[in-house]
């Protein structure tokens, strides 16, 4: 490579040297009195300065120079072996002079074509890099003008779903107390019976969406205490193993016990970590491998939630964390919205990759460190 010492040039320089030395020499010179064999003679010794040519690209001044001093000494000798005659003295002290001033200024170009070509390289680099980080604060100002959207998005739509919620809230409560007068005045056989029933699991599913509702419309702020995450996570499992058993699903546990405990609000975290995993279950309905994982990097607590299931298509993946948003048929597209508040709460992120007919990996990053402080957002 060229500006680099390379053990093979100096082979071919060394060989080329040593033939074109070995064959000046057999050949007779121009003294000996035979023309083709004077004129051979003299094509030999130019011949010195293919190697200097050489050696003044390969190695820049450093090697022409050097290369041509060399030639000039194994050519030297033909100036005693034809002293007598003057011409062609003054002959052979130009053909030296020729290899060191062919060497020197050959190795200049030489040096100044790869000082350039360095400079370039440096620039297109440092182009590059330029590139780079326009690229990244480009995509760091479009993630935070997204933020600030859904922030506002959020905020609006919270204020709203708090309206609805107080409005819709009280009337419920009217309706599930008439029902339980009611279900009092049937016994067990009676026909209504089932009516009222139904009345009531309707109403606590009811009750249940108003509060999912209040709880997106005013979150609570974060509780920071120290927590181990892992307890966390144990818990959350703990709460869907019957989903996990029914749906034939294999849990892995990569929990790293060696992560400290932290100032996190355990009962959100729960809440966010439920609302993956009831997901990732409901995402295999013909069972799979439901993959739980913590680890330190990059400086940050990392949790990694992984299945095996159906996927979800890129459409539906960039709207997955908007409020209302949601594919289920009793769905009400608010739990990864919730999710996505009380991590973003605590400081953190959450991104999602999946893959149609592979499953979806979610993984949520918090802050390692302690003392942070929860923002509502």
């Amino acid at each position: 490579m060229v500006g680099r010492l390379n053990y093979r040039s100096l082979y071919i320089l060394v060989g080329l040297l040593a033939l074109i030395s070995l064959l000046h020499y057999m050949v007779g010179g121009p003294g000996t009195g035979h023309g083709g064999t004077g004129m051979l003679h003299g094509i030999l010794g130019h011949l010195y300065l293919v190697p200097i040519l050489l050696a003044a690209y390969w190695f820049g001044i450093k090697g022409g120079v050097s290369v041509s001093i060399i030639s000039a000494l194994l050519f030297s000798p033909h100036l005693f072996q034809h002293w007598h005659d003057p011409f062609l003295d003054i002959y052979n002290y130009v053909e030296i002079f020729l290899f060191l001033l062919i060497g020197g200024i050959t190795g200049v170009l030489s040096q100044m074509e790869r000082n350039q070509r360095l400079r370039y390289e440096e620039a297109i680099k440092r182009l590059d890099d330029s590139h780079r980080k326009l690229r990244e604060q480009t995509d760091i100002l479009f993630q935070t003008e997204e933020q600030l959207r859904r922030a506002d998005r959020l905020s609006a739509l919270g204020t709203l779903s708090a309206g609805v919620a107080h409005e819709i809230r009280n009337p419920l409560g009217a309706i599930k107390g008439a029902a339980e007068i009611l279900q009092g005045d049937y016994g067990p056989g009676d026909p209504k019976q089932e009516f009222v029933q139904i009345l009531l699991k309707e109403t606590d599913r009811l009750n249940g969406i108003v509060q999912d509702f209040l709880d997106f419309a005013r979150p609570r702020q974060p509780e920071f205490l120290e927590t181990d995450i892992n307890d966390v996570l144990e818990g959350v499992l703990s709460l869907t193993a019957q989903a996990v058993r029914k749906g034939n699903i294999t849990v892995e546990r990569k929990l790293d016990r060696l992560i400290a405990r932290r100032h996190l609000d355990a009962g959100l975290l729960k809440q966010a970590f439920l609302n993956i995993i009831l997901n990732a279950v409901q995402a295999m309905p013909r069972g799979g491998m439901l993959t739980v994982q913590t680890t330190i990097r990059e400086g940050k607590l990392q949790v990694l939630i992984a299945d095996s299931g159906i996927g979800i298509s890129p459409e539906n993946r960039a709207k997955l964390f908007s409020p209302f948003f949601t594919t289920k048929k009793d769905g009400t597209g608010l739990g990864l919205a919730i999710t996505y508040r009380i991590i973003q709460n605590h400081g953190g992120t959450i991104d999602v990759s999946s893959e149609a007919g592979r499953g979806s990996i979610f993984t949520i990053s918090l802050p390692a460190r302690q003392g942070i402080k929860g923002e509502t957002a």
